[in-house]
Formats: structure tokens, sequence, C-alpha cells
């Protein structure tokens, strides 16, 4: 049997995801965590790869194993809001969102989803998201401004 290396291994399931091939994607995985069972890049692509199937049970069980491991894990709240949406659990939806955009608050495509999201509640997208608390302490963290971040995370405490 050849030998590939772990980090290969992963970029061919993600290719696999990427072109529909879910299930052998999923078998990948599962394989994977037989011999590491705490890799945690292996379960968020365990958890898309369920999503992909529309195996929602399991996708939800997959990302909240990992947001135990990793509360603010951007791929598995971006995961379980696209589930809630999708089951009509509009708030839960609404709250991982939230939770990925504190994550990654410049990334467009998130707040696209999020205005579409408020929209869906309150009768309007809004037209710009306002930054949380969260995100904010999140971005003074990530330029290294301490004092700042600290005093967001104190005004929410």
């Amino acid at each position: 049997m050849a030998r590939v290396s772990l980090r290969v291994y992963i970029r061919e399931i993600e290719s696999l995801i990427d072109q529909g091939a879910t299930n052998e994607a999923i078998a990948h995985c599962r394989h994977i965590l037989r011999t590491f069972p705490k890799h945690l890049e292996t379960y968020r692509l365990l958890g898309k790869s369920y999503l992909e199937s529309h195996r929602y049970g399991e996708a939800v069980d997959v990302f909240s194993r990992v947001l135990m491991s990793v509360p603010d894990d951007f791929v598995s709240h971006v995961g379980m809001s696209i589930i809630n949406d999708e089951q009509n659990k509009l708030d839960d939806a609404i709250w991982h969102m939230e939770r990925a955009f504190e994550s990654q608050p410049s990334n467009a495509a998130i707040q696209g989803e999020l205005q579409r999201l408020y929209g869906r509640r309150d009768g309007m997208e809004p037209p710009k998201v306002r930054m949380t608390r969260g995100a904010l302490a999140h971005m003074y963290i990530q330029g290294e401004l301490y004092p700042q971040a600290i005093a967001e995370i104190r005004a929410v405490l």
C-alpha cells in the first residue's frame, strides 16, 4: 500500500467533496479517524461531507463534536447555520452565523448570508451587518490591540 502524508490525503478528500463524491469522502474520513481519532480537520471534512449529502443528523453530531473542542470553529458554525436554516430553525441559524461572523467579520459571503437570515426574520434585510462586540474583540486581538479587546470582552460580561 502506498504511503501518503495526512496533509495530501486531506486535500484529496476535499477534492472528492468538491466533485460530489461525498460517500467516498465519508469512507476516507472514517478511515483516517480510525488511526487518528482526534484529528479535527478530518472531523470538519466529515461534517462537510454529511452536510453535502443532506445527512443533517450526522452532520450536526460531527459539527457539535468539533465545537466542543474548538468553540469558535468557523466551518462548524457555518455548517450548523446551514442545517438550521434548512430545518426552519431561524434563530439557531442566525446564532451560528453570528458566531461565524465573529470569527471572520470581513468575510463578504458570511455578511451576505447574515443579511439574508436577518431579512427572513425581520421581513427586511439590513443594508449592513453591524459588528458584534465579539467580532470587534476578535479583530482587536488579531491586530494585537489587547487593551481594546479586553474592554470589549468586559463590556459583554
